[in-house]
């Protein structure tokens, strides 16, 4: 069963430290919007699939979580700059 979630649209910023910020716009306006800080693409990954679909069978899903909260970016290798 999929979730309808309340969300019209996503936006989402990358940023050149490998962060996100990722903005859901709820269709009830902009002060029921969640808008998160996420440290990586996997992050911003797991950020939508929380916010935009329905759990696995098995997954806990809490319907009235609160939006992420901002996380420290966590530094991405890139292997050019390192020699490789």
């Amino acid at each position: 069963m999929k979730k309808k979630h309340p969300y019209t649209h996503t936006h989402v910023e990358h940023h050149e430290d490998g962060s996100h910020t990722v903005h859901h716009v709820h269709k009830d306006g902009p002060h029921k919007d969640v808008k998160g800080a996420v440290a990586n693409h996997d992050a911003m990954i797991d950020h939508m699939m929380e916010h935009t679909s329905a759990p696995n069978p098995g997954e806990e899903h809490d319907e009235n979580s609160e939006p992420m909260a901002a996380s420290t970016p966590t530094p991405i290798p890139n292997p050019v700059m390192q020699g490789a």
